[in-house]
């Protein structure tokens, strides 16, 4: 008589199985949308490129006279090798313009040992201050920057062989999500890397997927053909 009100107790156990099974069921849903929207479209731009621009541009994809890759390779270069090189400089300079300013804030917020904390050789300011914080995020913008730069210029030397308009895209949107994210990481609060880059901040991840798509596009070409 008293196993009655066992069945509320089915029912969440059942509720609770059925709670178990879905996080693997939100997790696959997240994996596809993500391939979705990340891999497909450049995968389709990949095959578009290789398929149709010999048709319609033959000039600009035939073997350049000066070395034998497409005459498009020339954007690969410009653009994700001249034009991102330009914008990591670019940010270096702003680290050091957020140096100078750290130290005068902080002298005369009174910091006897401003020159200390902020002067190089220091990458990062020690310390809990306003200062030190604005300055780490402006330095860290830069450095988050550098330690996927050397990835990001090989996947364009590679991809660019074989997809150099994908390559060239991804390049240009490489270099506009940087200077969102690090324009929002500037700010001084670290969660506007991304909440004030204007949906842009996680392009930069984006785009190196695309990469990523190109130099596996090279790397197939040149096993299959």
């Amino acid at each position: 008589e008293l196993a009655a009100p066992s069945d509320p107790y089915r029912s969440t156990s059942h509720t609770l199985t059925v709670c178990e099974r879905k996080p693997g069921v939100v997790e696959m849903s997240v994996i596809v949308s993500f391939l979705a929207k990340n891999f497909i479209p450049p995968t389709v731009l990949c095959v578009l490129e290789r398929l149709y621009l010999p048709k319609f541009l033959p000039s600009l994809t035939a073997l350049s006279p000066l070395l034998p890759v497409p005459k498009l390779y020339g954007s690969v270069i410009l653009i994700n090798v001249i034009g991102s090189a330009f914008f990591t400089v670019f940010l270096g300079v702003k680290v050091g313009g957020a140096r100078k300013a750290a130290i005068e804030k902080a002298k005369k917020e009174g910091d006897p040992d401003a020159e200390a904390r902020f002067s190089y050789p220091k990458m990062y300011a020690e310390g809990f201050s306003a200062e030190a914080k604005q300055f780490n995020c402006v330095q860290r913008a830069h450095q988050h920057t550098l330690e996927t730069y050397t990835s990001m210029i090989a996947m364009s030397l590679i991809g660019g062989l074989t997809q150099p308009v994908v390559t060239a895209l991804a390049g240009l949107l490489w270099i506009v999500a940087r200077a969102k994210w690090s324009a929002g990481y500037s700010t001084g609060e670290p969660g506007n890397r991304y909440d004030r880059s204007g949906g842009w901040g996680r392009h930069i991840w984006t785009a190196l997927l695309w990469l990523i798509i190109t130099c596996a596009s090279t790397s197939v070409q040149l096993l299959v053909f």
